[in-house]
């Protein structure tokens, strides 16, 4: 773990770009080292683990790197150009203003490389670079991943500049929005995590279903026995708004819950559904 966030570990050795060849012919493991110059260009490094390695404000261009670990090492300004990252892992390692160009990386590599919360900004960055190079490259599969990452440390470090400058006044404003976010990122995913988007839609129309179940007296006029399947049959009719045909509420607390069930079918089933069709077609 870095002691701080911008600076390698002491002690550590400084070497030019011949040495660090070297070091990667005679091992795979290179420790504790400050590069004074780019690495070389049309090279493929395999199962090397860099440990408190700065790579800052140097060029990494048409290098490719496969199952290699980063820990603890620093991105400062660093430009990645025509890199390729395939199954690598990135562990507590600092992306400040670093540059993202005709990148190949599966963003989930980088789940770990800003562990702190305290430097959400650093990840806002690191995912910004990512999204806007996925859109560039059309690497369509990759981009929904880091919309989501890229809202999720944005709602983070809004809520601690929130904190460090102190607003007095108008909270109630900027915590409701914050809880709102928050609760849409984590039942929703933003609209980026399918999985989440299914579990809470499905537990919505239970949950419904549940309501109209308990409620079935309230709904109708007349003495009417309710059954699951009849539950289940107003319930999934409604919300997609399609009508209850011969079995609908019609009295004042039936109004508001067929609104409800429409309102809840608009809103969760619709965007679900249409979430789901377009991951099919995708």
């Amino acid at each position: 773990m870095l002691s701080n966030f911008f600076q390698l570990n002491s002690p550590f050795d400084r070497i030019n770009g011949d040495q660090l060849a070297t070091l990667l012919r005679t091992s795979n493991h290179i420790r504790n080292v400050l590069l004074e110059a780019s690495p070389a260009q049309n090279t493929k490094l395999s199962d090397i683990t860099f440990d408190n390695v700065s790579f800052s404000k140097k060029l990494l261009q048409n290098v490719t790197f496969a199952s290699c670990v980063f820990r603890d090492c620093l991105f400062i300004g660093t430009r990645f150009d025509s890199v390729e990252l395939h199954d690598c892992e990135f562990e507590n390692c600092n992306f400040f203003k670093s540059r993202f160009v005709s990148v190949y990386a599966k963003p989930a590599q980088f789940r770990k490389a800003i562990p702190d919360k305290r430097y959400a900004n650093i990840a806002v960055h690191l995912y910004h670079q990512l999204r806007e190079n996925y859109y560039r490259e059309a690497q369509r599969e990759f981009k929904n991943e880091a919309e989501y990452q890229f809202r999720h440390w944005g709602r983070m470090n809004e809520w601690i500049q929130l904190r460090r400058k102190r607003i007095k006044i108008k909270w109630y404003r900027h915590g409701l929005r914050h809880l709102v976010s928050w609760l849409y990122d984590y039942l929703l995913g933003y609209g980026y995590r399918l999985s989440r988007q299914i579990v809470t839609t499905c537990a919505i129309v239970i949950l419904v279903m549940v309501a109209n179940h308990v409620c079935a007296e309230y709904l109708f006029s007349e003495a009417t026995q309710p059954t699951v399947v009849k539950t289940v049959y107003l319930t999934l009719t409604t919300m997609a708004t399609l009508g209850a045909s011969g079995y609908s509420p019609d009295t004042e607390v039936g109004y508001m819950f067929v609104v409800f069930n429409v309102l809840i079918g608009i809103s969760i089933l619709s965007a679900t559904v249409a979430a789901i069709f377009k991951k099919v077609i995708r």
